[in-house]
């Protein structure tokens, strides 16, 4: 048994090994962050990377998706070198029109107020990492213990420079830089891992290839865009029509789910390329697999969420500090995400889109960033803050249970002893 979950076990203990780190470094950096730039700077920093989300999920494209799907369906070397060429040459054209119109945007915000123009510049170094740093590629090869080193190396150098360098309020546009240009250090030590051990992988894209994988990542681009609209869009939202103090207040409650439910992703990160490639041998198979999966995740994220919600208020004093009182509410509201989430994860990317149950996912995704829409924006007039958190957990609740009930009508039962 351990013998034929060997490389994805491999691939769940890299993944841990990055996400542990990442946990521990955060648990040093973010506090000492919020404490060093204050609520209104801080504030400052997230919204300016929630902007800059648009960007890399712009540039993205769905290729986090659809290429390691890909990859790991394919074997033959050759064929695998054809799928990386034309996803990378992608990302570039994708990149290309990205920074032109992040130009265009920063011209159109220099008229308007250009106090934080080099901060928005500093941390467009994330966008450019994003693009360079091949995960897709890895998680498709299921060899990750490669993003463990190339991670581990960017962020030790960025946790050193931020201890460093960043000591007054003040500092915080260095306090973007030295956390945008983790996944840039990463990307670039990639490709040396890449030029020693998978020169095959170095062709030329042809322009049909190219424009296939824009068509077969389409519909999981227009879903991606959907989940954000629901998730990154609501800082956004939160920082245009409110103030920075308030964006803090709820940047702090929602950096701490955010990395709560970090933990999980090296088990769904490992599980997507798995579950494709033995979805092929046999559905049966891939269905039991998820049910446990369903239990195990699912009902650790429960335990999780419960100790969240007791404990929000000494979790906020241990982690924020003084002057976030505000968060321990917000905290609370959240505190039922990483469940929700964990579930709609399994019914959704590993399941749905393995299932070729895109339109359906899409169609899920897009009803939900439409709810959302509707709800966040009275809700962020009236109650600021406390609306938004409102909002983002009726929203994962609806695309939870929506999932499920697709699932349920096409047969496929997580939650039941029927296969």
């Amino acid at each position: 048994m351990l013998k034929k979950y060997k490389r994805l076990i491999e691939n769940i203990m890299s993944l841990f090994m990055i996400k542990g780190l990442q946990y521990i470094l955060a648990f040093i950096t973010f506090p000492y962050l919020v404490r060093v730039l204050q609520v209104e700077n801080f504030g400052s920093v997230v919204f300016v990377q929630g902007i800059l989300q648009y960007f890399i999920l712009f540039t993205d494209y769905g290729f986090n998706l659809l290429g390691p799907k890909e990859i790991a369906q394919n074997d033959n070397k050759k064929e695998r070198g054809k799928i990386f060429a034309s996803i990378f040459a992608a990302k570039l054209i994708l990149l290309f029109i990205s920074t032109i119109l992040f130009v265009c945007i920063l011209v159109i915000i220099s008229y308007i107020n250009n106090e934080d123009i080099l901060l928005y510049i500093v941390t467009y170094l994330m966008v450019i990492g994003n693009v360079i740093l091949p995960v897709w590629f890895f998680q498709g090869i299921q060899q990750m213990r490669y993003i463990t080193i190339v991670n581990i190396i960017g962020r030790l150098f960025s946790v050193v420079c931020i201890f460093y360098y960043v000591r007054i309020p003040e500092d915080y546009v260095l306090a973007g830089f030295f956390q945008a240009i983790v996944p840039l250090i990463a990307g670039l030590c990639s490709w040396i891992i890449l030029w020693k051990n998978y020169k095959e992988i170095f062709i030329l894209p042809k322009y049909r290839d190219i424009k296939q994988v824009f068509i077969d990542a389409w519909e999981i681009f227009t879903s991606t865009v959907a989940i954000n609209l629901y998730t990154a869009s609501n800082l956004v939202f939160l920082g245009l029509l409110t103030n920075n103090i308030v964006v803090g207040y709820f940047s702090g409650a929602q950096k701490i789910i955010q990395n709560i439910n970090s933990l999980i992703s090296p088990i769904t990160q490992a599980i997507y390329p798995y579950i494709s490639k033995i979805t092929n041998n046999s559905k049966s198979d891939a269905l039991k697999f998820l049910k446990k999966m369903v239990w195990i995740l699912g009902g650790g994220n429960f335990i999780v969420s419960i100790l969240i919600f007791i404990f929000a208020e000494w979790i906020v004093d241990l982690l924020l500090g003084d002057g976030y009182e505000q968060s321990v509410l917000l905290l609370r509201i959240l505190s039922f995400l990483p469940f929700i989430i964990s579930l709609s994860n399994i019914f959704g990317i590993q399941t749905m889109l393995v299932f070729g149950m895109k339109k359906q996912f899409n169609k899920i995704l897009l009803s939900a960033a439409v709810i959302n829409t509707i709800i966040v924006l009275p809700m962020i007039y009236f109650y600021q803050a406390i609306g938004v958190s409102i909002s983002m957990t009726i929203t994962e609740m609806f695309v939870t249970l929506t999932m499920y009930i697709v699932l349920r009508k096409n047969n496929i039962h997580l939650i039941s002893r029927k296969y």
